[in-house]
């Protein structure tokens, strides 16, 4: 007989798989100024290392997604956990070599592109509606928790020992979470149609449905925005605070640990919101980007009043920020469960917000050190109006899709 996990222990089991993948993924990020001082590097040449990795993230969700749906997907979770690991024990020896590190920082964005869309295949596949939001947001804390605890550690690994060492710590919790994944083979999930044979059946290609088309087009675009934002200003804000404010590298990394936290309680409103008055993901990215929008103006105009102002605005805008991406990453995937490609779909809008993220990484960093950080709090807001409109244009076509689905 079959042994199956419940949802709520699959749950908490990708949330410590989403942990680790944060964790042996935005170390880099969280210690970039820390290299920069170490190295001499420029910053902005640093972060093609993490315009790699965002762009094989991106592209591997695309074809993770696809394989996603073709084969079971608790294999290539464990695929990507493995690599992860290895990857993150191999970059601290070739700091020699910026082209090293981008390929090395490369692989490591196409092994985590191999989790997230086979755990949303999972969790549609095991979750009714009301399991399934409880999931994604438990599974969304995941991501906070490896943020808080890098860049919480981060500064008193690099105080006692030196930054390489960052990333031996990360390998150890990447092998922990491997051995667990591992260790639950025996457990089936989601199962594909089987033959005569009990060899798995590829399902045939599945049909985009039309009506979808054209709102999808703008919730890709809204996820390409927020991309933009989220890691755009998570991956700079030690910096940011660094060079404004005259913060050392450790106290500036550790003040992003508050925004982290908020971003769990970011994920908790957006759920709660979304459950409560809109049962329409866009509506409530609307909302979301909408706070983007105040307090990145608000931000703007109060550019000179301190360290505490800068620290309570940003923290506000990427919890925000993670409400966009809650909304429309996790639960825009559920609504083509009838059509055989919930990993495809997954992967594809996920695939968005590294194109976002590969842009404005650099972007970010060119901005600052050509027209300063006051100017790229401007490009903030205006991403922030971007991604607004792209929600407001989506929202009534993918009512009529979600209505259409319902009939």
């Amino acid at each position: 007989m079959e042994k199956r996990l419940s949802v709520k222990s699959l749950t908490w089991l990708f949330a410590l798989i989403y942990f680790a993948s944060y964790v042996t993924r935005i170390n880099f990020s969280a210690i970039v100024q820390e290299i920069v001082t170490a190295t001499g590097y420029e910053k902005s040449l640093l972060s093609t290392v993490l315009v790699c990795l965002s762009v094989t993230y991106g592209v591997g969700q695309i074809i993770n997604g696809w394989i996603g749906d073709r084969v079971k997907p608790q294999n290539l979770i464990l695929c990507g956990l493995i690599i992860a690991t290895i990857i993150n024990i191999l970059l601290p020896f070739f700091v020699f070599s910026i082209p090293v590190m981008c390929a090395l920082w490369a692989i490591n964005g196409f092994a985590q592109a191999m989790m997230w869309p086979p755990i949303v295949k999972i969790l549609v596949g095991c979750a009714n509606e009301e399991e399934y939001g409880y999931a994604v947001v438990r599974i969304s804390w995941g991501s906070s928790i490896g943020t808080i605890f890098v860049y919480l550690c981060s500064p008193f690994i690099i105080k006692f020992f030196t930054w390489e060492v960052v990333f031996a710590v990360s390998a150890v919790i990447g092998l922990v979470a491997t051995i667990v994944w591992a260790s639950l083979k025996k457990y089936t999930f989601v199962t594909l149609p089987k033959d005569e044979k009990g060899e798995f059946l590829v399902p045939a290609p599945a049909k985009f449905p039309k009506e979808a088309v054209f709102p999808i087009v703008f919730i890709v675009l809204a996820i390409i925005f927020q991309g933009m934002l989220r890691d755009g200003i998570t991956s700079w804000m030690p910096t940011y605070l660094s060079e404004v404010f005259g913060l050392g590298n450790s106290e500036s990394i550790l003040s992003t640990v508050v925004m982290a936290v908020f971003s769990m309680i970011s994920f908790s409103i957006a759920g709660w919101l979304y459950k409560r008055f809109f049962k329409i993901e866009v509506a409530c990215g609307v909302v979301m980007f909408a706070v983007v929008i105040v307090f990145a103006v608000a931000l703007f105009l109060l550019f000179d009043f301190g360290a505490v102002i800068a620290l309570l605005f940003a923290t506000i805008i990427i919890g925000a920020i993670h409400g966009v991406n809650l909304m429309l990453i996790t639960h825009v995937p559920k609504r083509f469960r009838r059509y055989g490609n919930i990993s495809t779909i997954s992967g594809l809008i996920n695939s968005c917000t590294y194109i976002g993220a590969a842009t404005f990484t650099y972007g970010a960093a060119a901005i600052a050190e050509n027209s300063g950080w006051q100017a790229t709090v401007g490009v903030w807001a205006i991403i922030a109006i971007l991604g607004t409109a792209s929600c407001l244009i989506a929202m009534k076509p993918w009512k009529k899709f979600m209505e259409m689905k319902e009939e």
